[in-house]
């Protein structure tokens, strides 16, 4: 996480000292360079990835695998019918499943307390329906977060991203 905080200092410091040189400083345009890093850094922190199944039989799917690579599987919630409720009538098909592989997860948070940083366990997989109608699973993209992390996370971030990749094997794409 560490690294992760030191790429977005340098692209603000890249920004400040490629615009330093240059007179006068629009301030606009230099935050709207900004956000659209941090937009773009938002962007490759989520894998998203196309299942080959429908999405009741990702979902289940993915459940499965979970139990048989010995995860733990928590609570289904269905962010359709929390969509719909809260008037969106178009919701698409949404579903968030908790799954987690508990060694690694609680691995990961000792260290985190250990670090004193901030706790953080990638046991989230979203699985939505997308507007080209096809199904896709989404997560933390746990494989960029260990290149980032700082040597103490990274071995851990990376079992964690070998064991997503084992899990997801067989329904996506």
């Amino acid at each position: 996480m560490k690294r992760l905080i030191s790429l977005a200092s340098l692209l603000l410091l890249t920004s400040v000292a490629a615009t330093a040189a240059d007179a006068p400083v629009d301030p606009q345009a230099e935050m709207r360079k900004m956000q659209e890093a941090q937009a773009r850094l938002m962007v490759a922190m989520m894998a998203e990835k196309k299942s080959r199944l429908g999405f009741n039989e990702t979902v289940a799917a993915l459940q499965a695998a979970a139990k048989k690579r010995g995860w733990e599987v928590g609570p289904v919630v269905n962010m359709q019918d929390a969509m719909l409720k809260a008037g969106h009538p178009s919701a698409r098909p949404f579903t968030m499943l908790a799954l987690c592989k508990r060694d690694l997860a609680e691995n990961l948070l000792k260290a985190q307390a250990a670090q004193k940083t901030m706790p953080f366990a990638p046991c989230r997989f979203s699985v939505f329906e997308g507007t080209d109608g096809k199904i896709y699973i989404a997560k933390a993209n746990t494989e960029f977060m260990a290149q980032m992390a700082t040597p103490v996370f990274e071995p851990m971030l990376k079992q964690l991203a070998d064991e997503e990749k084992a899990l997801l094997a067989g329904i996506i794409e």
